[in-house]
Formats: structure tokens, sequence, C-alpha cells
């Protein structure tokens, strides 16, 4: 049963109990109220519906937790570890920080490929580029150099012996 369905029936039983109470009261005053005996009618099929929504709900439960995990399980497991095997090791950047609000305003970065943080600042382009290199050395990977402006300067550089 669904939570408004309870909170509904909850309201109707605590009506029910006010209106029992409702009458007694009025039997010993010899008084009857003609509104409170209409509220008692619709409140007395719900608890059968109840009892049919309480029975259809177990059964389905069961199939779907079986169903979906395996279809789930078989097929992105494998797909995962292909993207391992086929990832290549990230680019290194070297680009001047044109942020004005920084501290290091006009001063050259290094930063990994598709990052926001900064790895290392450096006061001259050819300083960054040599860190770069040695940081790309040991990942296995290149490093990209770019302008002042931002433009690439030279793509996948890397030292070749």
């Amino acid at each position: 049963m669904g939570f408004f369905k309870k909170r509904k029936a909850r309201k109707l039983a605590e009506q029910q109990a006010e209106e029992a109470l409702a009458r007694k009261k009025a039997e010993q005053a010899n008084v009857k109220p003609v509104v409170k005996v209409k509220k008692e009618v619709p409140a007395k099929p719900q608890p059968v519906v109840e009892k049919t929504v309480k029975q259809a709900k177990p059964t389905p439960a069961p199939k779907k937790v079986v169903a979906k995990p395996k279809v789930e399980k078989s097929k992105p497991a494998p797909k995962k570890i292909e993207d391992k095997k086929e990832e290549k090791p990230a680019k290194y950047h070297v680009s001047q920080n044109n942020n004005a609000k920084s501290e290091r305003h006009k001063d050259w970065r290094v930063r990994k490929q598709g990052s926001q943080k900064t790895i290392k600042f450096f006061e001259t382009q050819k300083e960054a580029i040599e860190y770069a290199e040695d940081l790309a050395e040991t990942a296995g990977s290149s490093i990209v150099i770019h302008k002042m402006d931002g433009s690439i300067r030279k793509q996948d550089y890397s030292k070749k012996a």
C-alpha cells in the first residue's frame, strides 16, 4: 500500500473513532447526529481494497529483483575493462595564467589534461616546459605547449632520443 493510501486510511480510522465517541455521547444525551452517520458508510469498503493491494505487491517484487541484476552485471563489466586498456595517459599542458584576479597572473603553469587544478607555476615558459617534460616522461605521456594567447604552439611534444 502506498504512503498516501496509508495516510488516508489512518485519517478515516481516526474519524471513525471520533464518530464512535460522538455517538456514545449522543446516546447518553439522547441526541443522534445525522451528518456523522453518513461518513460511516464509505469507510467500510476501503479495508477490502487494502487487502487486495497487499496480496498483489509480493508477487511482482521478486521478479524485478531477479531479472534486472543479471542483465546489468553481465554487460557493463566487460566494457569498463576494455576502456581501461585503451586509455592513454593524460597529456600535460604548459600555458600562461590569464586570470587577472589571481596572484600568479601572467605566470606560466603546468596542468594535466582535463583538470582545472594547476600542478605548478613558473616565471618563464622554458622552466615550465622542462618541468612538464619530466612529468610526461615518468607518466609515459607527452606535453602540449601553448602560446601567450592560449593557442597551441606545439602539440605532442616529446624528446626523441
